[in-house]
């Protein structure tokens, strides 16, 4: 097993939505298909079908495409990833795509890449943790290794158990206000654990434990005042942890949680994250509404 490991990146898929890598990743294991050049996806397309197919297998198992591009292309990026979505009419492939523009260095130095000329394909975790690296296209040996390097139990690995983190969907519009006062994708986080769901927005945070959610319910769309920062209902006192004004999940409580403004209680909390069907999934099994 390689001891590399994954390093913290901002990345943009091709519907416009930033995630945290590897917080962010979609699955408990994802395979990451690691491109630098254009030529490059003839080789990550060869990994598909038996990916896909893995995946059916294997709900923990999914799989995302990362082209890496120097920051002297960032200046670009909506040009250029403009050009990628408007080749992709299939959204879920649009969303497992995921754009970064970095110091190329930070990626193949973290990774031990030394080949720039070909592909590299990680099996990664959440953690960040790299059970397996190979590089080229889809040959049967190099599919056997990535088959045998997923874990039959990741409990007994060392990986934390019954824990999954999930970003928050960060509207391009409101990226820079929100980055302004400490909001980014890389502090900004929901960590559902078996004695807490703990919800980060840059430096504000609130914990409530999973036996006080009373109910979860995917919500939206927000009138945009309510939808963006720290925002409290004048009705209820509900808080809203906001990133865009789309879709959220909100939590409502058997008694209200304390939250980031003093001397206020809470009734319920509602969190904007990029995929608020797999974080209500996600609360439910944790407060045992499942």
């Amino acid at each position: 097993m390689d001891a590399a490991t994954f390093p913290q990146l901002t990345a943009r898929d091709l519907d416009g939505r930033e995630v945290a890598l590897p917080a962010g990743l979609p699955g408990e294991l994802t395979v990451v298909l690691v491109a630098f050049r254009r030529s490059h996806q003839a080789l990550v397309d060869s990994w598909v079908p038996w990916l896909e197919a893995r995946m059916a297998m294997d709900s923990r198992l999914r799989v995302v495409e990362l082209p890496v591009l120097a920051l002297h292309w960032a200046p670009g990026r909506a040009a250029i990833d403009g050009g990628m979505a408007a080749a992709i009419p299939d959204r879920a492939v649009r969303r497992r795509t995921l754009t970064v523009y970095t110091d190329v260095r930070r990626v193949t130095a973290a990774l031990g890449i030394e080949d720039r000329e070909t592909i590299t394909v990680c099996l990664v975790d959440r953690s960040g943790r790299v059970w397996w690296k190979g590089s080229g296209g889809f040959d049967r040996a190099s599919a056997a290794a990535l088959e045998a390097a997923v874990p039959d139990d990741l409990e007994a690995t060392g990986a934390l158990p019954g824990v999954e983190q999930f970003g928050f969907d960060f509207d391009p519009r409101f990226r820079l206000v929100l980055a302004a006062v400490g909001a980014t994708p890389t502090t900004s986080h929901v960590t559902v654990a078996p004695d807490r769901v703990l919800a980060c927005l840059g430096p504000w945070s609130v914990s409530v434990h999973p036996h006080d959610v009373r109910d979860v319910s995917v919500t939206g769309p927000y009138h945009w005042y309510r939808g963006i920062g720290i925002r409290l209902s004048l009705a209820d006192r509900g808080l809203t942890f906001g990133t865009t004004y789309a879709r959220g999940v909100c939590l409502d409580l058997h008694a209200p949680v304390r939250g980031p403004l003093p001397l206020l209680r809470h009734p319920n909390l509602t969190l904007t994250v990029a995929e608020p069907e797999r974080l209500a999934a996600s609360v439910r099994r944790a407060a045992g509404l499942a």
